[in-house]
């Protein structure tokens, strides 16, 4: 009589294991809640329009907007998520992004000399569900042929006006809410600066805001855009004339103050133009000077006590 062979029961990994390797795996991503609710909410992996390289996007069909996913990553950070530790200590952010960013790499590499419908020119995978997102091209390209074909032809012209708009207006944007701009910004991104936005020359607001719009375009776009606003790659970082005037006279005054301290104070030596306080011996009480007399003769307290 034959016998079967038994298979050895594998043992079930415990609810602690899968919940451990379920965070692992999981993202912390910060978003608005009601974005998250959104059963049209899903994530999908395009080409970044600068780059190139694999970047993800969040896609919201029922307004039909998209939303860049951007990752906030530094070393030894980690997550604690209920008794769990999440050694990847990333935080990814949501941030809106016009869907023209997206499709103008496209229309550039096969629109230049000829008309390609918008169906075709977002057939590959994950561009297919962009579709939607775009009633026209009309800002960066023309139209031909029938409209309900929607082939368009790129055009630089149309595409240099409407990303000089953006860098315009992002610069009074960043104006309007004093945001420092001028040196060490880049320590201090997006910061409000204590120095008033009207003595800040414009070419420093247009170069910031040409930075940052510059982080989503190809470098032909870019060095376009340095002609058209007249960028020079050695501008220096200074605020305008008022407010070096203005640290000329406040100078001015700190020096006749430290003169004036120095003439009162002659008998007294001066570091770095700094008059030094001289403090007076506090004259004792009765009862602190019975007090320091009588402790004179005292013990320390250490003294009562050994090494063992």
């Amino acid at each position: 009589m034959s016998t079967r062979s038994k298979r050895k029961s594998e043992p079930l990994e415990s609810k602690d294991v899968l919940t451990k390797k379920r965070i692992e795996n999981s993202w912390i991503l910060l978003a608005k809640e009601d974005l998250l609710k959104n059963d049209n909410f899903n994530i999908i992996t395009l080409p970044h329009p600068a780059h190139g390289g694999p970047s993800k996007y969040c896609l919201d069909k029922a307004n039909l907007k998209i939303y860049e996913i951007l990752t906030f990553k530094e070393d030894y950070r980690s997550w604690f998520i209920n008794e769990s530790v999440k050694s990847d200590g990333s935080l990814m952010i949501v941030t809106p992004i016009n869907p023209l960013f997206l499709v103008l790499p496209k229309l550039r590499q096969q629109c230049c000399d000829r008309a390609v419908p918008l169906e075709d020119l977002l057939a590959e995978k994950g561009f297919d569900k962009l579709i939607n997102f775009f009633n026209d091209l009309n800002t960066i390209g023309d139209l031909k042929g029938s409209a309900d074909l929607k082939a368009y032809k790129y055009n630089e012209e149309k595409t240099l006006m409407w990303l000089e708009q953006k860098i315009r207006k992002l610069s009074q944007i960043l104006r309007d809410r004093n945001i420092h701009v001028t040196s060490g910004a880049i320590s201090a991104t997006f910061v409000a600066s204590t120095v008033n936005s009207d003595k800040v020359d414009d070419d420093f607001y247009l170069k910031y805001a040409h930075g940052i719009v510059s982080e989503y375009l190809e470098d032909h776009l870019i060095k376009l855009l340095e002609e058209r606003f007249n960028i020079k790659s050695d501008l220096i970082e200074q605020v305008g004339n008022k407010r070096k005037s203005e640290m000329g006279e406040s100078n001015e005054i700190m020096k006749k103050i430290k003169f004036e301290a120095a003439d009162e104070n002659e008998n007294k030596p001066i570091v770095n133009n700094v008059v030094p306080d001289v403090k007076k011996p506090k004259q004792l009480t009765s009862k602190e000077k019975a007090r320091q007399k009588a402790a004179s003769g005292s013990k320390a307290i250490s003294s009562f006590f050994s090494k063992t």
